[in-house]
């Protein structure tokens, strides 16, 4: 469970300017123009091994990104664990391995959470799809209750 009068983090990973892959920062953006998120956002292309490093900071760190999927749900929101892969060696690093390196360097695991938001469209070109649209609200419908009932799980 998150518990959020803690300190909280919000990692929001994507490219707005490639379609459905820009959900984790219309996630985000959507928390900030309502003001409701207990905690700091900050937004990436991809993540990098430095950001273990500022994951050490924080009680609770929330990935949200978007999602390509064959199931018909248009959102999944699931606890985040430590675990080594061999993302830490390309340019782009999975928000498991994040969390071992920051368990491994800096001795401290937060709770974390991912956020995935189901899209549909990848290419060039500004703007959500419908299926990435409604992928967006129901994620955003749901992870408001959380906040309103200070808990997700």
């Amino acid at each position: 469970m998150i518990d959020f009068p803690g300190k909280t983090l919000l990692f929001a990973i994507g490219n707005s300017s490639r379609g459905d892959d820009g959900l984790g920062w219309a996630f985000a953006s959507a928390l900030e123009e309502a003001g409701f998120f207990p905690g700091e956002i900050v937004y990436r292309y991809q993540l990098q091994i430095e950001d273990a490093e500022l994951c050490s900071h924080f009680d609770q760190v929330i990935f949200a990104d978007a999602w390509k999927t064959d199931s018909d749900l248009l959102f999944l929101i699931e606890p985040c664990l430590p675990k080594a892969d061999s993302s830490f060696t390309t340019h782009a690093v999975s928000p498991n391995a994040i969390l071992q390196l920051c368990k491994d360097i800096y001795e401290v695991e937060p709770k974390s959470w991912l956020v995935l938001l189901r899209g549909a469209r990848w290419g060039l070109g500004e703007g959500l799809s419908q299926t990435g649209k409604k992928g967006l609200k129901e994620g955003l419908a749901f992870f408001y209750n959380a906040l309103h009932q200070r808990s997700l799980g």
